[in-house]
């Protein structure tokens, strides 16, 4: 039987039902990495807490912050803002007192934080790596799912690069993802809250009979 919703994504990682997930990447922890001081720990991914030790890094900071409830699981004793996204992130630290925040993530990374908030220092952890035979994989099983989630606005501009998603129902797991496929020119629609489970949600809804938003939906709770 062929897919109804296609999650396209950078590294594997549980896929949720009603739909096929590919990862068209893997991960390369970066070797010697250097975590300076700070007030603030930001962590993007959860792939952070494979590529350094946490506990031992946590140390340097009065507070840390993860961007999402599954980060949150893999880190621990951390604060999550209310929309799992880099917005969200600068929106909580623009509640904080003022302070030094350092940010742990993907050398993919968007630069979200470092456009809105002072004194942010971005520290690449981790390197993905694309697969182009799973990306040729994915582009054959977008071509014949009716839907596509997109897990980060990397994903989106690499399948708008090899596969064809008009007609298809776009969904972005976030603002930043919906930012991107607006800049593409892809209609799209954009989860309630940037999950993977929420943008499948999304998809099997419009499925059901939702239309396709051409652009980012207003102040949603997801945006990676």
């Amino acid at each position: 039987m062929e897919p109804q919703v296609v999650v396209v994504r950078l590294k594997e990682g549980p896929c949720p039902g009603g739909a096929l997930c590919v990862a068209v990447g893997g991960v390369e922890p970066r070797r010697g990495v250097e975590i300076p001081d700070g007030d603030y720990l930001v962590v993007m991914s959860p792939v952070v807490a494979d590529a350094v030790d946490i506990a031992e890094v946590r140390r340097k900071f009065r507070c840390v912050i993860c961007v999402g409830p599954s980060t949150a699981e893999r880190v621990g004793d951390c604060v999550v803002p209310r929309e799992y996204t880099s917005y969200g992130v600068a929106r909580l630290l623009r509640e904080l007192a003022p302070g030094r925040v350092v940010v742990l993530r993907s050398s993919r990374g968007n630069e979200v934080l470092r456009r809105l908030i002072p004194n942010v220092v971005e520290v690449p952890v981790y390197d993905v790596k694309v697969d182009t035979a799973r990306l040729r994989e994915a582009a054959g099983l977008i071509s014949r799912a009716k839907a596509v989630v997109l897990t980060s606005s990397t994903v989106a501009e690499l399948a708008a690069n090899v596969a064809d998603l008009r007609g298809k129902v776009v969904v972005a797991i976030g603002r930043v993802t919906a930012e991107r496929l607006a800049e593409l020119g892809i209609p799209h629609i954009t989860a309630d809250e940037a999950t993977i489970e929420s943008a499948v949600r999304t998809a099997l809804k419009a499925l059901g009979g939702g239309s396709v938003v051409s652009g980012p939906l207003p102040a949603p709770r997801g945006g990676s």
